[in-house]
Order: C-alpha cells, then sequence, then structure tokens
C-alpha cells in the first residue's frame, strides 16, 4: 500500500511539472503588467476596429503611448495570441531608446523575463535585423527589410522586423502559431 502511494505522489509531482518553462501570460495579466511596466509612456489600450470577410473570435486591441511607440494586442478571450509594437523609421536616438524600453516591458509582461535578458535578447535580434537589412538593401531585394526570429520553450516566438520605413517588434504566444 505504501508503495501505491509514493507512485501516485510522484505521478502527480510529475505530470504537474509538465508546464511550459516559459508560460505566457494571459491577455489580462500581460496589459496589466505593461501598464505598471510602461507607467512612465502613459499606455493607453483601446478596442481595434478590425475589417475582415471572416468572422474571428479574437479580439485586437490599439496600444498607444505618449512616446513615438504604438502597438497592437489581439487575444481570444484571455489568452494571449499576438502583440506588435512598432516605430517609424528613420528614429530619433530617443524613439530608439523608448522603443527598446517598451520591448522590455512587454517582454517582462509576457513572460516574466528580468531586463538583462531582455536587453540580451533583444540587443542580439536588433543587430541581426540591421545586418540582414544591410544585405538586403546591397542585394538590391525588391521588398528590403531585415527580419529575424527567436523561439522560446512553451511555444512562444518572437520577431523582430527592419525597413527603412518602420522597425516592428513581435511575440506571438502558442495559440497565435
Amino acid at each position: 500500500m505504501r508503495i501505491l502511494s509514493t507512485i501516485f505522489a510522484l505521478a502527480a509531482v510529475w505530470t504537474g511539472s509538465l508546464e511550459p518553462a516559459w508560460a505566457i501570460a494571459g491577455c489580462d495579466a500581460f496589459s496589466s503588467a505593461l501598464r505598471a511596466e510602461a507607467s512612465d509612456m502613459q499606455v493607453e489600450f483601446g478596442r481595434a476596429v478590425v475589417v475582415s470577410r471572416t468572422r474571428s473570435d479574437s479580439n485586437a486591441f490599439d496600444i498607444t503611448t505618449r512616446v513615438d511607440v504604438d502597438a497592437t494586442l489581439s487575444c481570444r478571450g484571455d489568452q494571449f495570441l499576438r502583440f506588435e509594437a512598432r516605430i517609424g523609421e528613420p528614429a530619433n536616438a530617443r524613439t530608439t531608446t523608448n522603443f527598446e524600453r517598451f520591448q522590455a516591458a512587454a517582454l517582462k509582461a509576457a513572460l516574466g523575463w528580468d531586463a538583462g535578458k531582455s536587453r540580451g535578447v533583444l540587443k542580439g535580434m536588433s543587430a541581426d535585423a540591421a545586418e540582414y537589412l544591410a544585405a538586403s538593401r546591397q542585394r538590391g531585394d525588391v521588398y528590403v527589410a531585415g527580419k529575424t526570429e527567436e523561439h522560446e520553450p512553451g511555444g512562444v516566438s518572437l520577431g523582430l522586423m527592419a525597413t527603412g520605413s518602420d522597425r516592428t517588434f513581435v511575440i506571438v504566444g502558442p495559440a497565435g502559431q
């Protein structure tokens, strides 16, 4: 009998630890955390108007700030689907710094990452996107862009796209894949 109870206890512990290493926050938690993390940017959420031929059960929110960073959040109920933050290019140093801070705040809100981990990942992605953008210009591509992505545990993907007119940072949750 004692062996049977030990087996059940071990099974409960083992199955309880099968959650993804980086569980992504729900939309309500993400929204609250982003407002708190980027409070100096005065983050505001508003319902986006979406025109589509297909019926969708997802909700889109426009996110505005008092700095030159805008974003969009897509959710299905409280399930996080996708977050996109954008700035126009060419951007001045202040706008670029605010964009970097907003990206780090979004990573903390979505994944709970600390500032050091966020900065490290974002610095690498920014360098790669800039390098790919320069290579795209040199090749004379029809669509000149630099794109890079990172795949994190738990089915979360991060992306950064840079063009001559804008820069976009994306977090895609497992349900948005």
